[in-house]
């Protein structure tokens, strides 16, 4: 066998374990009111039975902002069951720089960012999250979608 018949036969071989590599990805937003979020609003976001979650997945949040938000950052409740526990926490998610600029991904006025809350999670199947604000105010204005992404990881 030739360097080149072996340089390709790896090539192929390497591209052909990448295919194989199965990255799935859930994923459910919730719209919050054009009104704005009120402080003691909840959103809860079911997982569902085919995105529950094994042991190596990542429980992440994601956050669809207007760039009217007024804020840098975005403190949250969030409270899920996790390895047979109920789990609470807090996630402080900083969505733009000390400078103003906005992180994340979007154009326009429309910006989307993500934060890891739980790795390695084992959620059970119908999972139910619930999250919401601890801002210091009472309706939070800006934040237009919330929501759920899992990843296998």
């Amino acid at each position: 066998m030739n360097r080149l018949t072996l340089f390709i036969l790896t090539a192929l071989l390497t591209g052909a374990a990448a295919c194989s590599d199965k990255h799935e990805r859930f994923g459910s937003f919730s719209r919050l009111s054009e009104k704005g979020w009120a402080y003691g609003d909840t959103v809860r976001i079911t997982v569902s039975r085919l995105a529950s979650t094994q042991e190596g997945r990542e429980l992440r949040l994601g956050i669809r902002h207007r760039t009217d938000y007024p804020y840098r950052n975005l403190a949250l409740e969030v409270t899920y069951t996790a390895d047979g526990k109920v789990r609470r926490d807090t996630v402080i998610m900083e969505l733009a720089d000390r400078y103003g600029s906005w992180r994340g991904n979007g154009m326009g006025p429309l910006r989307q960012f993500e934060a890891p809350v739980f790795r390695k999670a084992s959620m059970p199947d119908s999972s139910e999250i619930t999250i919401r604000h601890v801002m210091k105010t009472d309706t939070l204005r800006g934040i237009s979608e919330i929501g759920v992404l899992i990843d296998n990881r």
